[in-house]
């Protein structure tokens, strides 16, 4: 059987990664590249930055590519990829810019088909499908995943299918805009909602890494802040949980890595919803490239 090979980026606000996996989800490099975002940079330097990226990856895999998945934050048309990510911080210059063309057009420039498969995806959507396909989920009925970082991705998944407009759910089956508190949930459940927290117990430790630093030195107060972070989750995620009903809620993203601080928090907010498993997920990027992989095979059908 011929072999096909994917180039599947995952697009952060912080940095970019990537790996080339088989249609088998396997990984061709032991370990990811990574890649400086730039995403406070111009519309053009951001373009030019992605080819650079992509050509040095072709020019390495030596022509065996067939086709490129992204994996992007939103908001953003995936079917057109077209970016309309405003006001986050990053990648602000790409607003409204249709991405997708671009990438085709300097793709035909270099001499690749016009039909050669790009695809689009949302970065909870591609980590909830790789979880499911070969992850910490693996073929459970009904998932939610969080990808918890510089904001909040979630995606809900049923028989291997992305769950949207139903059990509540808002019409893209994403959580990060729906009401909380005194905001909205991606302004709780993401790095400034921790950073939040942190300053309510007077921590100069702000950011995750260094308050999970202080936690392993046997900080009380930044134990307490993933302890309320966690807590935070729960409540958030509660009436979705008790709607959905799934069998597994997943956390990914770097604050997912402070996770055993954060799950008996996780747990009590939830209100004792004891039938779900709650899991960190330690496959990281390699589920939303799995994800991406999958995308892309089925663009191959």
């Amino acid at each position: 059987m011929f072999q096909l090979f994917y180039l599947c980026l995952d697009i952060g606000g912080t940095e970019i990664k990537l790996n080339i996996l088989d249609q088998d989800y396997q990984r061709f490099y032991p370990e990811d590249y990574h890649y400086p975002s730039h995403a406070q940079s111009s519309k053009q330097d951001i373009l030019d930055h992605f080819t650079v990226i992509i050509e040095e990856q072709l020019q390495n895999f030596k022509g065996s590519i067939q086709g490129i998945g992204f994996a992007v934050p939103g908001p953003f048309d995936y079917v057109c990829g077209i970016s309309w990510m405003q006001g986050l911080g990053k990648y602000e210059s790409l607003y409204q810019v249709n991405i997708a063309n671009f990438i085709q057009q300097w793709l035909i420039s270099r001499g690749y088909p016009s039909e050669f498969p790009i695809c689009f995806e949302n970065d909870a959507v591609a980590f909830a499908l790789g979880e499911y396909l070969d992850g910490a989920a693996k073929q459970a009925e009904k998932i939610i995943c969080l990808t918890l970082g510089t904001g909040c991705g979630s995606s809900f998944i049923e028989k291997g299918q992305v769950v949207r407009n139903r059990y509540g759910l808002p019409d893209n089956g994403m959580l990060y805009q729906e009401p909380f508190l005194d905001g909205v949930i991606e302004d709780y459940l993401s790095a400034r909602g921790l950073t939040r927290i942190a300053q309510q117990f007077s921590l100069r430790a702000k950011d995750g890494l260094s308050l999970s630093k202080a936690a392993a030195a046997g900080s009380i107060e930044a134990k307490q802040v993933f302890h309320q972070f966690g807590l935070m989750i729960g409540t958030a995620l509660q009436p979705y949980v008790r709607a959905f009903q799934p069998d597994c809620l997943v956390l990914g993203g770097q604050i997912s890595k402070s996770f055993t601080l954060m799950k008996k928090g996780i747990e009590a907010g939830l209100d004792n919803q004891a039938s779900l498993d709650i899991i960190a997920s330690p496959a990281g990027s390699w589920s939303t490239y799995k994800g991406l992989c999958y995308q892309l095979n089925q663009s191959q059908k």
